[in-house]
């Protein structure tokens, strides 16, 4: 009866769980401003045995309505820079682009050899990907935030510092921020950068967003929130259009989700009110790692069941 039958997917799965999945995703995307699919998609694979092509797919569109609903909130807390938000967008719609033609020629090639076992060239890419950027944004994260003054609320790095004094045009003021200028190639590259692991991994790519705001162009954490909200919201809208062309959606799936995910991301922006900068970017290492720990359980049963 609590066990649902997906067509597209040719699987069943167990239907609470992944409402309290979409839940969690929800909170995460209010209180960190990202989309969640760092933790989603491959949740949906290791847990519930949904193919990628179809967890990136589908996680896309639940993170688009997410997204949606947390960048109003934010945007009516004060939180968006608007200006650096569409820039941002503008770059990771061409990556996105470019990231679901990457995520197809993945998944026409079958199966490869590794030390003698046979696992799929897209399940091995794409596990090997989130390992690596979860860890690397982990540790920057975590190194910073055990040696930041515990009176200072925001980062303020020399990257950041360094980059506000190029002088290369066209300059867009950080309205937010209180930061000065930066010149547009910065963002919009960013956002490229972004835009590509958004179709290829079915990610916002708020995860990556998240900590480059805060670290590289000096935003502070809460304005890097609501602003991170905006461009996943762009880049998943279109990643999700995109993957819905390509047949890698799974309606009923994504509407299970979103059931959960609406209330959280509600939850998640009352709590991004709660905590202070340091203890958001703290949480945010730690949830990180979290998702670490799904991916290599998963890699783990796949090697030990070939």
């Amino acid at each position: 009866m609590l066990s649902l039958f997906l067509p597209l997917s040719e699987v069943e799965v167990w239907l609470p769980g992944l409402v309290v999945l979409g839940g969690t995703v929800g909170v995460l995307t209010g209180l960190f401003g990202v989309g969640g699919g760092f933790l989603l998609t491959p949740s949906l694979k290791a847990l519930f045995g949904i193919p990628y092509t179809i967890a990136v797919g589908s996680d896309l569109v639940q993170i688009f309505v997410t997204s949606t609903v947390s960048t109003y909130r934010h945007r009516r807390a004060g939180n968006v820079d608007l200006r650096l938000g569409l820039i941002l967008s503008i770059g990771a719609l061409a990556g996105a682009e470019i990231g679901v033609r990457i995520l197809g020629a993945l998944g026409s090639v079958r199966q490869v050899a590794v030390a003698g076992i046979r696992l799929y060239l897209l399940d091995l890419v794409l596990s090997g990907l989130f390992l690596v950027l979860l860890l690397v944004v982990a540790f920057i994260v975590w190194r910073e935030t055990e040696s930041a003054d515990g009176s200072a609320k925001e980062a303020d790095t020399n990257v950041a510092r360094a980059l506000r004094r190029i002088g290369l045009r066209p300059q867009i003021p950080l309205s937010r921020s209180d930061q000065g200028r930066i010149t547009v190639w910065v963002p919009l590259t960013m956002g490229f950068g972004v835009g590509i692991l958004t179709g290829l991994m079915g990610i916002g790519g708020g995860f990556i967003n998240f900590p480059l705001l805060i670290y590289v162009l000096g935003v502070p954490t809460k304005v890097a929130i609501g602003t991170g909200s905006l461009q996943v919201m762009v880049a998943s809208g279109y990643g999700a259009i995109r993957h819905a062309m390509e047949g890698n959606v799974e309606l009923l799936l994504v509407l299970i989700l979103v059931m959960g995910s609406v209330v959280g991301v509600q939850m998640g922006v009352r709590l991004a009110k709660r905590f202070q900068s340091l203890g958001i970017r703290r949480l945010f290492a730690g949830i990180l790692l979290v998702g670490v720990v799904v991916i290599i359980w998963d890699v783990s049963s796949q090697v030990f069941s070939g």
